[in-house]
């Protein structure tokens, strides 16, 4: 299960991810997130990643979906408190990771 929790301080929107990111939870991501970055047309997310456990192929590809939409619109994207364990599964994925 994932739980995601935003907020949103002018252009730039923060997001908490906390569970697992797996094919079955990808949907709030790729239904909720995106189209509400879109729509906001907001220019930076910061994803606080202390709480998730766990990431498959595809959640990694629905925060690479998210990279895409914000460098497409010059937003930037950012990973902050990531495990180790998750970092080495995100090699490969270009995304900065604090």
């Amino acid at each position: 299960m994932l739980i995601l929790q935003m907020e949103e301080k002018k252009d730039h929107l923060y997001a908490t991810l906390e569970g697992s990111l797996t094919c079955k939870e990808t949907y709030q991501l790729e239904h909720y997130l995106i189209p509400y970055m879109i729509k906001r047309k907001t220019k930076s997310l910061v994803c606080d990643c202390k709480k998730l456990k766990k990431i498959d192929f595809d959640g990694k590809y629905a925060l690479l979906k998210a990279k895409v939409v914000l460098k497409k619109h010059g937003g930037s994207f950012l990973l902050c408190d990531v495990k180790e364990k998750i970092k080495k599964e995100l090699i490969g994925y270009r995304m900065r990771i604090l």
